[in-house]
């Protein structure tokens, strides 16, 4: 068990994500708490937090990729985070394609892939909606947005719930599960299946699929969310 500091807070530092950059047991590990205007470190075993003023949207999800640590906010604006010299949090230049302006965009994550960084979006196309992935292409300048049109022998794994980490699965039929695939949590504890599995780019009914809850407007109740423990307990396997 570790035990940060006490936090003190200001009017201005009213706390609404927080993620660990690292499992507790690696030497790099650290906690990062955004507010409004600020972000605030807290490394591992030191006695006091750091504060970054930062100009910023809500951050909407943080992942890590190839070493980097990578903020998406809800402008879906992709920053990078940098701990040292000392905190900050430049915007990464990032070009859109005509592809991905197609249909009305209701949902986004990020979703580390193997050697990708994924954007899967859900958006609605008139009565219908699907799931489209585009992978970052870090090989021209700027940056793009590739869209993928399949994910070959890879999962993915989102929730509506925030603390819910996206990951994703290599060769998931040697859990029952199927490629190309991406595994949303059911909304209640009554259904059938625990979870909901949809084809990448399967358009749905807005009406009659079970993951149309999606849709609507975010319940006040706790969601069901995906674990994988290796993301918190540092686990290879």
């Amino acid at each position: 068990m570790v035990k940060p500091r006490k936090f003190q807070r200001s009017d201005n530092s009213e706390i609404y994500y927080g993620v660990f950059t690292a499992p507790l047991s690696s030497p790099n590990s650290c906690l990062l708490l955004f507010s409004r205007k600020s972000m605030f470190r807290w490394q591992v075993g030191t006695k006091s937090w750091t504060d970054h003023p930062f100009v910023a949207a809500r951050i909407h999800q943080i992942v890590s990729f190839k070493g980097q640590i990578l903020a998406m906010d809800y402008l879906l604006k992709l920053n990078t985070i940098s701990l040292a010299p000392r905190l900050g949090m430049p915007e990464v230049p990032l070009v859109w394609g005509e592809d991905m302006t197609a249909g009305l965009l209701k949902k986004s994550w990020l979703v580390v892939c193997g050697d990708m960084l994924l954007k899967v979006d859900l958006s609605i196309h008139d009565l219908k909606f699907c799931f489209q992935a585009y992978r970052l292409d870090l090989s021209v300048k700027p940056a793009k947005w590739a869209k993928l049109e399949k994910l070959g022998n890879w999962a993915l794994f989102v929730s509506l719930d925030r603390r819910s980490s996206t990951f994703s699965s290599l060769n998931p039929e040697r859990w029952g599960g199927k490629s190309n695939c991406i595994y949303v949590p059911s909304k209640s504890k009554d259904s059938d299946e625990p979870w909901i599995e949809v084809e990448l780019g399967q358009f749905m009914s807005r009406r009659s699929h079970p993951i149309s809850y999606i849709l609507g407007r975010k319940s006040k109740q706790l969601e069901s969310f995906w674990v994988l423990p290796s993301l918190v307990y540092g686990v290879n396997k």
